[in-house]
Order: C-alpha cells, then structure tokens, then sequence
C-alpha cells in the first residue's frame, strides 16, 4: 500500500475513534445538533456550535469562535491586527497583564462552558497543601524559614488535556495558528507552540464553592485564560507584577506578600465570561480569590513555550494535577537546567 494512503487512512481512523468517544463514552457528539447530559438530576441543554470543524493546528479556522470584528486574529499584519498587538504589548509593558473583554462570541463561550461543565463533573476536587513553586524536590534542601517552603491551601480541580477531544472548541482555540500567531507577536516571540505535555498545555481550571488557588508563579513566562462561568461572588484574579526576575527570586519580596506586608503592591482584576488574559505569570506571584456562592469557576488555561518539546516538571505536575503520565518519567530522566535559573 502507499504509505500515503496509508498515512490518510490512519488519520481518518483516528478521526473516527475520537467522535466515537466524545459522542458514546463522553456524553458529547458531533456539533450538529444541540444535545443533553444530567447534573443533580436535572437535565440541562448543551449549546452546539454549527460546524463539523475539529481543532487543526494547520488551518485553525476561528470566526464562529472569536469576535473577529473587533480581534482580527486572521488577519496577521492588516493596520487593525497592528494596532491590537500594539495595545496588548502597552497593556503587557505597564502591569504583565492584557485583558480583552469579550474575546469569544457569546454562542462559543456557551459551547465552551458546557463542554468544561461536562468534564468538570468527572474530574476529583483536590484540596493539598504547596508551596508558590508545588516543587517538592526542588525545596527538599531549603531552610524551614525560607518562604519557598511556606505551604498554602489549594482547594480546586483541573481538566486536563487528554480529556478534551478534537470537536472541543476550547482545543478548536488553542491549536489554532490565528491564535498562536497573535499570541507570539504580542509577547515578542519569532513563534510559540503548543507543550508537548500531555496534561498541560490547555487544560481547565475548577473552582468549587469555596475554592481557591494560592499565591504561586507559573512554570512558563506566558499563559492564555479564558473565563467560561464565573462565581457568584470572590474569585478575583490578583497578582504582584514582576516580583522575581532572572536570577533573583527576591525572597525579601516573597516573604513580604506572604506575609500580608505588600497589600499595597497587589493588582486585581475581574473577568467575565468570554473574556481574554494574557498574562506574564512566570515573574509575577499571582493567585485567584476564595470564591463564594453556588457556582463553580471554570477558567481554559491555554500554556504555550518559545520552543517545541516542553514537558512540565514531575513532581510540579504530581502536586498540581494528583497524577503523571509515562512521558513525564521519561522526561524527568533527562530534565536540564532552566535558562534563567529560577525555580520552575
């Protein structure tokens, strides 16, 4: 047989495989129709959106997903493309944080809800202890008064990657080559791809009633949330920018937020659903606010890296998600030191 048409029968069968699952073992199907599923014994109507597409890192085509009237995210180099790059960049310079407000369409943000809510129902709330790091094995040799060993609670779930299928339009947005393409022009990379972790990389936050994410940095310079259900009330997303740099974990600074003696440096800001950060988390300590009320937050976290390959850190993804995969020991076997030198 042509190893081409091999190679294409191969793909369809994993096509098929996949919209089997999502339609027969997920409680999903295809975006044909609108379908249903049951929470607290009441059934609840997912929003479809009206296409067939399945998420294509090589065409990506975003329009029934984004409000491209006012983002033009297909239109790379046009003086409106331009000029929202430009804004972000400003917004990125002043705090390291860019807010767009109502980035998805309002149908999208619908199907992007339902879909989270979906798997959210499936995934165990961790409540556990860690440090701003979660790094077990990189605080093992540090002093007991140092803040990089303080523990703080968090209290939430995550759905992670491989629980998203290719019909999802949350992994529709994040392989999407509009959408990397923006992101690389805003934070001033050649280009930017997608983790090689099969747990990172798009995943979503879950906050129950009473949840929360402690202060802590992220492992990579940048990251992409997408609010798709807020709480009725708390959860607000505050952060100290640029608290460490390369080279200087500025532990004085640390101690001081820690320890409640910076309030005056702290930043917030309130998102909504369909709303757009970006956010510069690797320098900047930041966390999310205990939220209240009865609905959970649902926030897509999309992570992508300046370069291709990039696994999370073991026993980071142990303390953060509650499990690693094969490729994270592998990966652990081979780890090298951080450009910056900075905990990850």
């Amino acid at each position: 047989m042509d190893m081409r048409v091999k190679h294409s029968l191969d793909a369809t069968v994993q096509v098929l495989f996949a919209w089997l699952d999502n339609a027969f073992f997920r409680g999903g199907g295809p975006r044909t129709a609108r379908s249903t599923y049951r929470e607290n014994d009441t059934l609840l109507t997912t929003h479809e959106l009206p296409s067939h597409r399945i998420a294509d890192p090589e065409c990506g085509w975003i329009d029934e997903l984004i409000d491209v009237d006012r983002y033009p995210l297909p239109r790379p180099g046009e003086p409106a493309w331009l000029d929202l790059v430009t804004d972000v960049r400003r917004q990125l310079r002043s705090t390291g944080c860019a807010q767009l407000d109502g980035f998805i369409r309002p149908a999208a943000v619908l199907a992007m809800r339902d879909e989270i809510a979906r798997m959210a129902q499936q995934i165990p709330i961790r409540r556990h202890r860690a440090s701003v790091y979660a790094r077990g094995d990189a605080e093992a040799d540090l002093s007991d008064d140092d803040p990089r060993t303080r523990r703080l609670e968090w209290f939430a779930g995550h759905v992670t990657r491989d629980m998203f299928t290719p019909f999802d339009a949350t992994l529709q947005l994040y392989v999407s080559p509009a959408v990397k393409r923006f992101v690389a022009a805003c934070v001033g990379c050649d280009r930017v791809y997608e983790y090689a972790d099969p747990l990172a990389g798009v995943v979503a936050t879950v906050l129950p009633p009473g949840g929360a994410y402690p202060w802590h940095y992220d492992s990579n310079e940048f990251v992409v949330t997408i609010m798709t259900q807020a709480p009725e009330a708390g959860g607000s997303f505050e952060f100290v920018p640029d608290l460490r740099s390369p080279g200087d974990e500025n532990l004085a600074g640390l101690h001081d937020v820690l320890t409640g003696c910076a309030d005056d440096r702290i930043r917030r800001t309130e998102m909504h659903p369909g709303d757009l950060q970006l956010f510069l988390g690797r320098y900047s300590l930041h966390r999310v606010t205990r939220t209240s009320g009865s609905a959970e937050r649902h926030v897509a976290v999309f992570s992508y890296t300046d370069a291709p390959g990039v696994m999370g850190p073991l026993d980071r993804t142990r303390a953060v998600y509650g499990r690693v995969t094969e490729a994270h020991l592998v990966a652990a076997d081979s780890a090298e030191q951080l450009r910056d030198g900075l905990i990850r």
